[in-house]
């Protein structure tokens, strides 16, 4: 669930339980909401041989004899006596024909003029013209042949005209569908999901104002696209650190993962590589679709729905301020797996608990140590054994996702109380790793302090490259 994030200091005190509903329903609780083509191989042809010798010279002296390998001479088909001379087996491993129904195997072309016969067919000077030919012909001077596509069969005799259009409907239904879905989907694409069960939710918050970008006033979609960018800026400079390998980050990493954050570092990394590919999605062509303007009265800047295949963002426009949207946005990116229309995946981040510097004195242990993102500090008590049911609850009554994720981690059952729960929690130092490493606040706040890491290291550099001038 996005929140309210002051500048530099703080988030909401208050979640929506639809964000990151878990798929299972707990005892005594309602369920929760909604819920290549294959290529074959085809074998390179040896059609080198194919071309058929003529009987009609009996003269030893000129006949040449050609083995054939891969095509024979075939019997007489009674329509095409005149092609006696041109007529060859087709071999089993023959390219198919295409569109104008011809056969192309080493820049020559083949047609059928019967089921299994085949004839080398060459272009005249006439568009659209072929006529029979020898491999040995320099030029076609064979007969004319004409494609039928209604048989997919070339003859000596033009095809027939198509009966009167208005008596017969000849339609490529699949195509018309293809077309028709893609026109709609062009006009259409601000309206994805229009008025269904995500929406009816959303609605419930506040009214729907804006299906796309297009849809909200230029101001407020400038806004979005500007904190997009802010979004990718934190996901990209985190994937730098990642990679320079800074010794510094350790110090991060356990603020945000406890002393086990080496064995989660694998999924860190993951999940902010696929963090940085969907914040370049929502801003590319099908991205902009995907924005829902609401005015609400909470206290959620945005917000979406895990089961949403459609990977909608809904925005409350009554916190649209620079500033103040970059780190609920790419909160809730990290809840999506597979998205319509996108290539990358998410993380599929949970939301099992928040972090948020104002209720610090919710947490057990000593006061909370103070950094330029001030989430770390909440996460660091946190990831000491500090979490407490008050914390907890301070932020909602629904608690499925944290019950149901030290259960899972336990494999035990799902009908732990609360505070057996966070006692649980607080005693596992390898179950707290793993959970931050799945918790969606844990890793975009632990993105934006790589991102302060990076930048205070690139402009101790450039201060630096000053004093050696």
């Amino acid at each position: 669930m996005g929140i309210v994030r002051n500048p530099g200091s703080t988030s909401s005190t208050r979640r929506h339980s639809t964000d990151a509903t878990p798929t299972r329903k707990r005892a005594g609780s309602t369920p929760s909401g909604d819920g290549t083509p294959v290529k074959i191989h085809r074998p390179d042809a040896d059609l080198s041989g194919m071309e058929a010798v003529s009987p009609a010279d009996p003269s030893p002296s000129v006949i040449t004899i050609t083995p054939l390998h891969s095509a024979q001479v075939t019997p007489l088909h009674p329509t095409i006596k005149t092609l006696e001379r041109y007529s060859l087996r087709a071999p089993a491993n023959l390219p198919a024909a295409n569109a104008q129904g011809l056969r192309v195997f080493k820049n020559r072309n083949y047609v059928d003029i019967a089921p299994g016969e085949i004839v080398l067919v060459r272009e005249t000077g006439i568009a659209g013209e072929y006529r029979a030919a020898l491999v040995s012909e320099s030029a076609a001077l064979g007969p004319a042949l004409f494609f039928d596509p209604r048989s997919k069969i070339w003859s000596l005799e033009r095809p027939r005209p198509l009966p009167d259009p208005g008596k017969v409907i000849d339609i490529d239904i699949d195509q018309l569908i293809r077309e028709v879905r893609t026109d709609y989907a062009e006009k259409n694409r601000v309206h994805t999901g229009n008025d269904d069960s995500f929406e009816y939710t959303a609605a419930q918050e506040g009214t729907l104002v804006a299906r796309g970008l297009k849809q909200f006033s230029p101001e407020q979609a400038a806004i979005i696209r500007s904190e997009l960018k802010a979004v990718e800026s934190i996901f990209s400079d985190a994937n730098h650190v990642i990679g320079l390998k800074y010794p510094d980050a350790d110090a991060v990493y356990k603020s945000f993962f406890g002393a086990d954050h080496r064995a989660v570092m694998p999924r860190f990394t993951d999940a902010v590589g696929r963090g940085l590919a969907l914040s370049r999605e929502y801003q590319g062509v099908w991205g902009g679709e995907k924005f829902i303007g609401v005015d609400a009265d909470n206290n959620s800047a945005a917000w979406m729905y895990k089961r949403d295949f459609h990977g909608r963002l809904f925005i409350n426009r009554n916190y649209m301020q620079p500033g103040l949207l970059s780190l609920s946005l790419g909160h809730e990116m990290l809840h999506t797996n597979r998205v319509d229309r996108f290539q990358a995946i998410g993380p599929n981040a949970a939301d099992y608990f928040y972090l948020d510097s104002r209720l610090g004195r919710l947490l057990d242990g000593d006061s909370l140590a103070v950094y330029d993102v001030p989430e770390r500090g909440v996460s660091e008590a946190i990831m000491r054994g500090g979490l407490t049911v008050d914390y907890l609850k301070s932020f909602s009554d629904d608690h499925d996702a944290f019950l149901f994720g030290v259960s899972d981690y336990l494999g035990i059952g799902d009908d732990l109380d609360l505070q057996a729960a966070v006692d649980l929690f607080n005693a596992n130092p390898q179950m707290r790793a793993h959970l931050a490493v799945n918790n969606a606040d844990s890793l975009i706040c632990a993105a934006k302090s790589m991102q302060v890491l990076h930048q205070s290291k690139a402009q101790y550099a450039w201060l630096d490259s000053l004093i050696e001038d």
